[in-house]
């Protein structure tokens, strides 16, 4: 019986080491702004959060995503934003960005991944240029 009850709180312990917080969000986007992309959220819950990382993908990046942007965590209801203006210095189409909740105890969730495609600052420009053209 004793060694049963070691081993349940052998058990409960180590369960209560790796408990991981938990988020929710109420709103996450990504817009252009002009060259730009705004990338920006809300949370609803952050329990035990102490960081947010967001992190970003392209082909140049061997498709491999890199963090952009840290913001501590302010807990939940707050408003998180960060304006990525080096996006169009790749020639690539298509883009990836990752937020990841970084917890008290160094776990991290991946808690949300969006894909989104456009059109290079270079073509932007060959498109406006061809525009002014014609008017």
């Amino acid at each position: 019986m004793r060694i049963l009850l070691s081993a349940l709180l052998i058990l409960i312990l180590t369960g209560a080491s790796m408990f991981l917080g938990q988020v929710r969000l109420s709103e996450f986007e990504i817009r252009e702004e002009g060259k730009d992309f705004r990338i920006s959220w809300k949370t609803e819950l952050e329990e035990d959060v102490r960081q947010f990382e967001l992190m970003r993908r392209t082909p140049n990046s061997n498709d491999q995503f890199v963090r952009v942007f840290t913001a501590p965590a302010q807990g939940p209801g707050q408003a998180y934003a960060f304006l990525d203006s080096q996006v169009f210095k790749s020639g690539s189409d298509k883009l990836d960005y990752q937020l990841e909740a970084v917890y008290a105890n160094g776990v991290r969730e991946v808690v949300r991944t969006e894909s989104m495609n456009y059109t290079s600052t270079a073509v932007r420009r060959t498109w406006g240029s061809l525009k002014a053209m014609f008017q």
